[in-house]
Parts: structure tokens; C-alpha cells; sequence
């Protein structure tokens, strides 16, 4: 057994309840050891662990279980025959210098050693670091009177009664439509998805066309769809596979529109991104065309492959075929990137980790190509960036600053 997972095997005893005698003096013993703080650590990420202890090992009661232990008291003081109280006063330094978790992100170093097992009375030096965790299912409907539904909040198999229709969240946690009889298609009421910085989500249309969000993104829908066409508005990024659908023996459009560009399909799976900048169209099945308000662009058709950027400022236009893997990684939980520019990975990891990035230097020709799991702990994906060379990042509560 190694020391690490030795130490890991004294703590879940401690938990247990189940520590005494040289197995208490061990615990005592082993608390100056970084090592033990850092099984204390590994103990806290396992999820396992986390399920069983709950919330003991994620908030203060872990710095005052330990302080009010009566075995450890005791222990102290055979250890110690001529100290006649064992004090644990909260600025001082007291035997378990632990890496301890206090509230939701926050962490407290209780930085100390002891001298063999006497309790050193000293300053307290606490650090609180906010732990920056990755994305999750996270977002609101807002109803055309302005009401806002907080999804995380609705447990799933829940259905949501509004008059006309219902919003049904099954177990898996998505959204999806209900519609009534005899509602009027004439007389549209718009529902808008919206996801956070750091939040993403599955939702189901009206007519059975599947969208997944990504973070900050809001798209705009009618609650039922025209007979003729089927419209929707959406900023941000998300994936579409669109449902087929005919009137009278014609297929019936699905169209989108992100500001200057609308992309008109009859049932296809793509990809797109607006963010503001440019707008990246990225078609994975089907048959997409793109038309531009205000500009002398003409009407564009993509075939599967291809990826369309349009530049708001330059007014720019291309076409080029691409692996679509690297656009749609996102909605299967990975980061995907081909010779991608810093920047734009920056961009990418801001949003999902909802932390801000500032660049200390100019990094116009540094590209990264790599695939990781977008719910990977963010120094695990920052520290694999760091190893292609060139480039450093230093964490700081939910900010990262990006150096030579």
C-alpha cells in the first residue's frame, strides 16, 4: 500500500468513527506531513467519498470536528503529561494543518507544522481560493408575459402547465413541448432558452427538431410553429438537427436567424456559432442555404463538409470543407481543436468555466490542436495547453491571465 493511500485509509477511518488507539496516534502523527494533505485532498474530489461524508467534508464543520475531537484532545495530552488543557483557539495554528474546504469553492489553508504532536499556538494565515468548476446543464425559458423558469430548480418528470401548451422535463433533465388541441397557429406566443456563462442544455421544439445550447446562448421560438415556415432566432451557439416536416406534399422550411445571416434548411444536422464577431456555419448532414440582409452577398448553398464564416465588420464571406468534428465536440462534452488561434480557445474556455481571461502578451500566432473532456478540472486543461510550450496561465479566483 502507498503512503497516500495509507493516509487516505486513516481519514475515511476518522470519518468512520472507527480511529483509536496507534491508529488515532498515527492519524496525529502524519498531520504535519504534506503528504497528508494532500490524501486529505484526493479524499475530498472523490466523488464516492464526497456521496458518503456529504457535506462534513465541504464546509467549516471539518476545522471544528477535528478541533473539538475529545480523542484527539486526549491524545494530545498523553503525548503531552505536563500540558494540563489542550486549547484550540480559531487563530491558531492547531495540530491537523489541514487543507480543509469551507463553503461551496472556497478553500482554507491552515498553514503550520507541528512540532512532533504539540499544538503550536501561532497566527493564523488563511487563503481563500474560489474553486473554478466546469459547465452543466443550466437554463431559463422565459414565457411571452416575461416569466422566467428556472430549469435547474424543476426536478425531472416534471410537467409545467401554461393554458395552450405544457413544458415537460423528462429525467434526463431535457426540455420539451406539449401542444394542446385547438390552438390557433395564427396568433404566435414566443418562448425564449436561454444558458449562462458556464451552463448548456437539450431542448426539444414543437415540431420535434432537437437543439443543443451552449453556453450563453438564448434562442427565440414560437411556442407553435407556422404551417409555412418554421422561424427562430438564436445568438450564441447550438446545435440543430432539425425534424422533417411537410404541408400539403411540400416540405416546410426551418429557418434561423443570427442578425445578418439566415440559414434556411429542410432537415439536416448542423452546427452554428454567433457570437457576435462572425457568424461560423458548420453542416453535418443535408442541405443548408444562407441568404445576408444588408449586404451583396448572394444567396449561398453548403453541401456536408462545409463551413461557412461570415465577418460582421469586414463583411467578409468563405466557404471551405472541414472534419465537422471539431465544431460539434462540444455537444458530445469535449473540446475540440484543429490549429485553433489562443484567442479563440480562450474565448471557448471562458465561457463553459465562466471565468474571465485577460492576455498579459500578444499571442497572434499561437495555435492549439488538441481534444479534451470540457468537464475536465480547469488546471488539468490549462496545465495540457501549457505542455505544447510557449504559453502560461495563472489561475486567480475566477480569472486567468495568459503569459509567456
Amino acid at each position: 500500500m502507498s503512503k497516500i493511500e495509507a493516509y487516505k485509509r486513516l481519514i475515511r477511518q476518522y470519518y468512520d468513527d472507527n480511529l483509536q488507539g496507534e491508529s488515532l496516534t498515527q492519524f496525529i502523527k502524519y498531520m504535519d506531513d504534506e503528504d497528508f494533505l494532500d490524501a486529505w485532498e484526493q479524499i475530498k474530489l472523490e466523488e464516492e467519498t464526497v456521496n458518503r461524508l456529504g457535506s462534513e467534508i465541504d464546509n467549516q464543520n471539518m476545522f471544528e470536528k477535528v478541533t473539538a475531537d475529545e480523542r484527539i484532545k486526549h491524545q494530545l495530552l498523553e503525548l503531552d503529561p505536563l500540558r494540563k488543557t489542550v486549547m484550540f483557539p480559531w487563530r491558531s495554528i492547531v495540530a491537523a494543518a489541514l487543507l480543509l474546504v469551507v463553503g461551496v469553492g472556497s478553500l482554507i489553508y491552515f498553514i503550520g507544522r507541528l512540532n512532533g504532536a504539540l499544538v503550536k499556538e501561532k497566527q493564523l494565515t488563511t487563503n481563500r481560493i474560489e474553486t473554478v468548476l466546469p459547465g452543466k446543464d443550466r437554463a431559463e425559458i422565459i414565457l411571452e408575459n416575461g416569466r422566467r423558469i428556472d430549469l435547474e430548480k424543476i426536478k425531472g418528470d416534471t410537467i409545467i402547465d401554461h393554458g395552450d401548451f405544457e413544458i415537460i422535463k423528462t429525467a434526463a433533465g431535457s426540455i420539451s413541448y406539449h401542444i394542446k388541441d385547438g390552438v390557433d397557429p395564427h396568433k404566435p406566443v414566443y418562448n425564449s432558452i436561454v444558458t449562462p456563462r458556464g451552463g448548456e442544455y437539450n431542448l426539444t421544439l414543437p415540431d420535434g427538431t432537437q437543439v443543443w445550447l451552449n453556453a450563453s446562448t438564448s434562442l427565440k421560438y414560437p411556442v407553435v410553429f407556422d404551417k409555412s415556415k418554421r422561424e427562430v432566432e438564436l445568438y450564441g451557439e447550438a446545435y440543430f438537427d432539425v425534424a422533417k416536416r411537410t404541408e400539403l406534399g411540400k416540405r416546410t422550411p426551418f429557418i434561423i436567424h443570427t442578425g445578418a445571416q439566415s440559414i434556411e434548411v429542410l432537415g439536416t444536422s448542423f452546427n452554428v456559432q454567433n457570437y457576435g464577431k462572425k457568424i461560423i456555419t458548420t453542416l453535418v448532414e443535408g442541405k443548408v442555404k444562407l441568404n445576408f440582409k444588408d449586404t451583396t452577398i448572394p444567396d449561398q448553398f453548403l453541401q456536408p463538409n462545409d463551413q461557412a464564416i461570415y465577418e460582421h465588420e469586414s463583411n467578409q464571406f468563405s466557404i471551405d470543407p472541414i472534419d465537422p468534428f471539431y465544431s460539434i465536440a462540444w455537444k458530445d462534452g469535449n473540446f475540440a481543436f484543429y490549429k485553433t488561434p489562443l484567442v479563440e480557445v480562450m474565448a471557448i474556455i471562458g465561457r463553459w468555466y465562466d471565468v474571465q481571461v485577460e492576455f498579459k502578451s500578444k499571442f497572434e500566432d499561437f495555435q492549439f490542436s488538441g481534444t479534451i473532456s470540457k468537464y475536465s478540472d480547469i488546471k488539468k486543461l490549462l496545465k495540457t495547453i501549457e505542455l505544447v510550450g510557449g504559453v502560461h496561465f495563472e489561475l486567480t479566483g475566477r480569472k486567468i491571465y495568459v503569459k509567456n
